[in-house]
C-alpha cells in the first residue's frame, strides 16, 4: 500500500470518529501514549497514505473491536466531510452527473481505490473494485456505498426522497455488522460474497434533480479539484513545504507575511496556492497550535499559563476556549486525565525496578 494517498478530508472523517470512540471509553489510556501523540501531529499533514488510514482503523477496532463504522460514518455524511469533491456535487445538474464526477474522482479521495460507473438502458452500475487485499479496504467500501446513498439523500428535494431508491447492493466481502443495520443504510436487497462490489440503481433515479445546481460554480470546483490532482501527483504539495516551514520554526509561529517571504511569494499568492490545494495559512497554524498545546498541557512541568504565552494567545480564557473546542476539556481536566493515565505505568516501571 505504499505512496497510495488518501485526502485530508478523507482521513479525517476516520479519524473523527476514532476521536469519538476515545471520548466514550474514558476509562481506556490514550492521552500520554505514543499512539495519541502520533494522532495529534498527523493532523499537521498535507498528504495522507493508505497506511494512516490503516492504522487509525486497527485503533479503531481496539476500541470497539467492530469493523462496521463504515456504515455509521456513511449514514452520517455530509458534502462537505468531502471537500472540494462534496462541494462540487452539489452542485451537479441530476445524481448522474454526480455519480459519474464522484467515479472520475474517487482517486483524489482515496487512490487505493478503482471505480466505474457503467450506464444501461434501465439501470445503471456504481463500482468500486481494489487491487489490495486488505480486510480494512472492505470497511472502506461499505463507507464509500453508505455515503454515497446519504450524500443522494441530501442532493435532492424532499419532495424527491420516496423516488430515491435503490434496486441492490453487492459486496465481494461477507457482512462486517448485522443485517437490520444494511437494511436501514441501503433500504434495498443486500448481497455478500459476490464478484464485484456495486450498488445497481435505476436510470429514473439518475434523472432526479440536485436542488442546489449551478454549472458555473461546478466549472470552479472542477478546475480546483483538477489543480489538486496535479499537485498531489508530485508527492509533495505546497501545502506540505507551507507545513514544515512552520513546524520547523523556532519561537513563535511565523504570520502569513512572513511565511510569504520565506517563499519569495506575495502575499495574495501564498492564499491563492492554499486555497487550490484546500487548505488556508490559519488553519495550518491552528493546528499547529493544537499540537504544540496538547503536548505541552499533558505535560506536568509546564505550566499552563506559560502555553498559552508561548502560541500568542491574548488571553488565558481565549487559550482555554480554544483548547476545549479542540478536545472537550479544559487545559486542567485535561492535565489531570493525562497525569492519571501515567500512573499505572509509573507503578508497573517501579515494580519491574524492585523485582530486578
Amino acid at each position: 500500500m505504499q505512496n497510495l494517498i488518501v485526502s485530508h478530508n478523507y482521513f479525517s472523517l476516520i479519524s473523527g470518529y476514532l476521536n469519538q470512540l476515545k471520548r466514550q471509553h474514558s476509562d481506556i489510556e490514550e492521552l500520554s501514549d505514543a499512539g495519541s501523540v502520533d494522532t495529534q501531529l498527523n493532523e499537521l499533514k498535507s498528504v495522507y497514505f493508505v497506511e494512516d488510514i490503516e492504522w487509525v482503523i486497527k485503533q479503531i477496532t481496539s476500541f470497539s473491536n467492530d469493523l462496521s463504522f463504515g456504515l455509521t460514518i456513511g449514514e452520517n455524511i455530509h458534502p462537505s466531510d468531502y471537500g472540494l469533491v462534496g462541494y462540487a456535487l452539489m452542485n451537479c445538474s441530476n445524481l448522474n452527473t454526480a455519480l459519474t464526477l464522484s467515479s472520475k474522482y474517487k482517486p483524489v479521495m482515496n487512490q487505493a481505490f478503482k471505480s466505474c460507473f457503467i450506464r444501461g438502458e434501465v439501470d445503471s452500475s456504481y463500482q468500486v473494485t481494489t487491487d489490495l487485499d486488505d480486510k480494512y479496504l472492505a470497511a472502506l467500501i461499505e463507507l464509500d456505498f453508505a455515503s454515497g446513498i446519504q450524500l443522494a439523500k441530501l442532493l435532492v428535494d424532499k419532495q424527491d426522497l420516496s423516488q430515491l431508491k435503490l434496486r441492490q447492493v453487492n459486496f465481494r466481502h461477507g457482512p462486517l455488522s448485522s443485517l437490520s443495520h444494511y437494511q436501514r443504510v441501503f433500504n434495498c436487497p443486500v448481497h455478500f460474497y459476490q464478484h464485484k462490489s456495486e450498488i445497481i440503481i435505476d436510470n429514473s433515479v439518475l434523472a432526479l434533480e440536485v436542488r442546489s445546481a449551478n454549472s458555473a460554480i461546478l466549472d470552479m470546483l472542477i478546475r480546483k479539484i483538477d489543480q489538486a490532482v496535479k499537485s498531489y501527483s508530485l508527492g509533495l504539495t505546497f501545502c506540505h513545504q507551507v507545513i514544515n516551514y512552520v513546524a520547523n520554526s523556532r519561537g513563535e509561529i511565523p504570520s502569513a507575511k512572513q511565511a510569504a517571504r520565506h517563499f519569495n511569494i506575495s502575499l495574495s499568492t501564498l492564499k491563492k496556492r492554499l486555497m487550490s490545494e484546500g487548505r488556508n495559512y490559519s488553519e495550518i497554524c491552528d493546528s499547529m497550535r493544537k499540537s504544540l498545546a496538547i503536548k505541552m498541557v499533558a505535560n506536568p512541568i509546564v505550566q499552563i499559563k506559560v502555553v498559552h504565552c508561548s502560541l500568542n494567545f491574548s488571553s488565558s480564557s481565549a487559550f482555554n476556549r480554544a483548547f476545549k473546542r479542540w478536545t472537550s476539556m479544559t487545559p486542567t481536566e485535561y492535565r489531570q486525565r493525562a497525569i492519571a493515565s501515567q500512573q499505572p505505568k509509573v507503578k508497573a516501571l517501579v515494580s519491574d525496578s524492585v523485582s530486578n
